[in-house]
C-alpha cells in the first residue's frame, strides 16, 4: 500500500460515516413516526438543525485536516503493510480506545467543572439538549481540536511497543464515528445496550438532559469508577 493512500482512505471513511450521519439526522428531523423510538419527548426543528450545520461541516472539515496532519506525523510509526492478523489489530484497535477514552473522560469533567470553559466553549455543544445524530460535531472548534488528541496519544503508547498498524486506525476512526453518531442520535439503543460497559444512547442523553455527569462516552465504567454517573 502507498503511503498516500492512507490520507486517501482515512478522509473517504470520515466523509462517509458522517455523510451517513447526515443522513440520520435528517430522517430524526423530518421523519415523526420514528419518534416514537425516541428516548425524549423534546423535539428538534429542522430549522434548528440546519442553523447548527455550518459549525458541523467546519468542524467535520477540521477533523479531516487534522487527521491527515496527524497521520502524516506518525507516519513513520506506522505499518501500512497488508498485514490483516485480526487478534493483533484488534488489541491494538482497543488500546487505542482505552487511551482515548480515558483522556476523553477527564478532559470532558474538566470542561463541566471549569466554569468558564464550559460558558465559553463546552456550552455550544450543550445548546442540543435533545441532540441528533450528527450534533456530536455541534462543538466549539478548540474542544473538538483539543478532543482529538486522545487517538493519536493511543498511537504514540502503542508506538513504544512496535509499530502501528494502520488497519487498527482505521477500525477506530470507523467504530467512533459510528458510536458517536449513535450516542447523539436520540434513539433508543436496541444492540449497543447488548454490549458490557459500551456506552449506549441513553447513558449520553442523559447527560444532555442533566448537564452533569455521565462523562463516559465509549466505556460507561468509568462514570461508575469515579462515581459520576447520573441515576435517574
Amino acid at each position: 500500500m502507498e503511503k498516500t493512500h492512507i490520507i486517501l482512505y482515512t478522509v473517504s471513511i470520515i466523509v462517509v460515516c458522517n455523510f451517513f450521519g447526515f443522513l440520520l439526522s435528517l430522517a430524526s428531523v423530518h421523519l415523526r413516526f420514528l419518534d416514537k423510538y425516541k428516548i425524549q419527548k423534546r423535539k428538534i426543528k429542522p430549522s434548528t438543525f440546519y442553523k447548527r450545520l455550518p459549525l458541523i461541516i467546519l468542524n467535520i472539515f477540521l477533523l479531516i485536516i487534522i487527521s491527515c496532519f496527524g497521520l502524516y506525523f506518525f507516519l513513520d510509526l506506522i505499518n501500512y503493510q497488508l498485514n490483516l492478523n485480526p487478534i493483533y489489530i484488534l488489541l491494538q484497535t482497543f488500546i487505542i480506545f482505552v487511551v482515548d477514552d480515558v483522556y476523553f473522560y477527564f478532559l470532558h469533567s474538566f470542561m463541566h467543572k471549569n466554569k468558564y470553559v464550559l460558558k465559553k466553549i463546552h456550552n455550544i455543544h450543550h445548546r442540543a439538549i435533545s441532540p441528533v445524530a450528527l450534533e456530536y460535531m455541534y462543538v466549539h472548534p478548540l474542544e473538538w481540536l483539543s478532543g482529538y488528541a486522545g487517538p493519536f496519544l493511543g498511537m504514540l503508547v502503542l508506538s513504544f511497543f512496535g509499530s502501528v498498524n494502520i488497519f487498527s486506525f482505521w477500525l477506530y476512526q470507523i467504530i467512533r464515528n459510528i458510536h458517536e453518531l449513535d450516542v447523539h442520535s436520540g434513539f433508543k439503543s436496541y444492540i449497543s445496550k447488548l454490549i458490557p460497559f459500551w456506552g449506549e444512547s441513553e447513558h449520553h442523553d442523559k447527560h444532555h438532559q442533566y448537564l452533569n455527569g455521565n462523562y463516559a462516552t465509549t466505556f460507561t465504567f468509568w462514570d461508575d469508577f469515579f462515581k459520576t454517573k447520573i441515576n435517574k
